[in-house]
């Protein structure tokens, strides 16, 4: 479970490194790498950002950083010239690929940078501002950044929050999910994990990925309406997986409302762009362990079997 120094260096919205990891990286003694510094002309949504990060995170193996909101910065091991060149080339056909699902109305400016060892901060930001620009425009962009980051910091509400569907987010699902456990075990209570995954984001995010944010959000209105007061729902991690906790309920009872909510799903999703269905892991306190942990496992385990059975279904899981 990531603590909270771990959150404060996450942007909320991309869930890639901020400014702030950017710096520390900056402070540390450098080893050979690559630089691919990715440059957006104007601001996008929000929505922009978070599906081109994910898509960044698909195609490269680095540590994405997003020093602001129109830039990513990507360290990667470095290479041989015709390797970071066809790496490039790539990547810039994908962009213009999906340029019109991400509502990207210019292709960003993608180059490459080799950064030799020990390198200083001041050379390493060099390479990471136009040709033309100059020292006093560096200096002016990394103060409006830093603004912006401590803007963010002050709201410590959004590191609770999933900017799509407005729920609980993977971090405060966890701790939700520890403190109900807890409560469960000194009253004597079972206590339930739902792991439900939908089966059909990518068709919705062939549809631009505006839809499938849509998508994501009616799916999120309708689990929360036919879980009970009692019960703790959460966006789960990335994509269309949600958590829900069911206190005071063992592996029967979570069963029969898993089966609710995949015919409700099934039923609402008829008037949608393009119908959907759910498949649900279940894991139920004490019976499949005493932990968060524990039951995390378990249910997605039960999750990853569902989806392997042929999707659209409930597995209940096993006890290690």
């Amino acid at each position: 479970m990531p603590d909270i120094t771990t959150i404060l260096r996450r942007d909320p919205n991309t869930g890639t490194a901020n400014l702030l990891a950017f710096a520390e990286w900056l402070a540390q003694p450098t080893t050979p790498c690559g630089l691919i510094d990715i440059q957006l002309p104007h601001p996008p949504t929000p929505a922009t950002l978070r599906w081109l990060a994910l898509l960044l995170r698909e195609e490269l193996a680095g540590t994405i950083y997003q020093p602001g909101n129109t830039q990513f910065v990507i360290v990667v091991p470095p290479g041989a010239p015709a390797t970071q060149v066809a790496q490039i080339e790539r990547l810039q056909t994908l962009l213009h690929r999906q340029a019109q699902r991400l509502d990207l109305s210019t292709i960003p400016v993608i180059r490459y940078h080799h950064v030799p060892a020990d390198s200083d901060p001041a050379t390493i930001l060099q390479f990471l501002i136009p040709d033309t620009a100059d020292p006093g425009t560096l200096l002016n962009r990394l103060i409006a950044q830093l603004a912006a980051l401590g803007a963010t910091l002050n709201d410590q509400h959004q590191f609770d929050l999933d900017p799509v569907t407005g729920l609980p987010n993977s971090f405060a699902a966890r701790q939700r999910l520890e403190e109900l456990i807890l409560t469960a075990q000194r009253q004597s209570q079972a206590c339930s994990v739902l792991l439900m995954n939908g089966d059909d984001l990518r068709r919705y995010n062939e549809m631009s990925y505006a839809a499938g944010d849509q998508m994501i959000r009616d799916l999120a209105t309708v689990l929360r309406e036919q879980l009970r007061p009692s019960d703790f729902l959460a966006r789960w991690q990335t994509g269309d997986q949600f958590l829900a906790v069911l206190p005071n309920t063992g592996v029967s009872g979570a069963a029969a409302l898993a089966e609710r909510l995949r015919q409700r799903v099934i039923e609402r999703s008829q008037l949608w762009p393009l119908p959907i269905t759910i498949s649900i892991g279940i894991a139920s306190i004490p019976q499949h362990g005493h932990t968060a942990g524990i039951a995390l496992h378990i249910a997605a385990a039960a999750l990853s079997q569902a989806k392997a059975a042929g999707k659209n279904r409930i597995v209940v899981g096993r006890p290690n």
